[in-house]
């Protein structure tokens, strides 16, 4: 990669860290959610700063073109991305469900009642 995209890689990381702070400090984003931001931008930051990392890795896996590298970890990150929202989801309809049933049962209670 050239310079100027290590450059824009880490300009990009350092945008994306303040606004992860940002967001946490305002109490739009949970910490648990910043914390895999935080780490995006780590890695961000480091294979700026240190672009012969990603090349090293590429030749070590015999990747010839070294930024399918990088779109590589990028689309591995956006499964693994995937996968956690959707046990998320899981557990909140799970979560949702359970406060219905709670809901529902004190409702008939409270009929009963008058």
């Amino acid at each position: 990669m050239s310079s100027s995209t290590h450059i824009l890689i880490a300009v990009l990381a350092l945008g994306a860290f303040f606004l992860i702070v940002r967001l946490v400090r305002l109490k739009v984003l949970k910490a648990k959610y910043s914390i895999l931001w935080l780490t995006v931008g780590s890695g961000l930051a480091i294979v700026s700063a240190v672009p012969q990392i990603l090349d090293w890795a590429a030749e070590r896996l015999d990747i010839w073109y070294q930024p399918t590298l990088f779109l590589l970890l990028g689309i591995g990150f956006l499964l693994l991305l995937c996968m956690h929202f959707s046990y998320e989801l899981s557990r909140m309809e799970n979560r949702i469900r359970t406060l219905v049933e709670e809901i529902a049962l004190l409702k008939e209670k409270l009929e009963k009642e008058n």
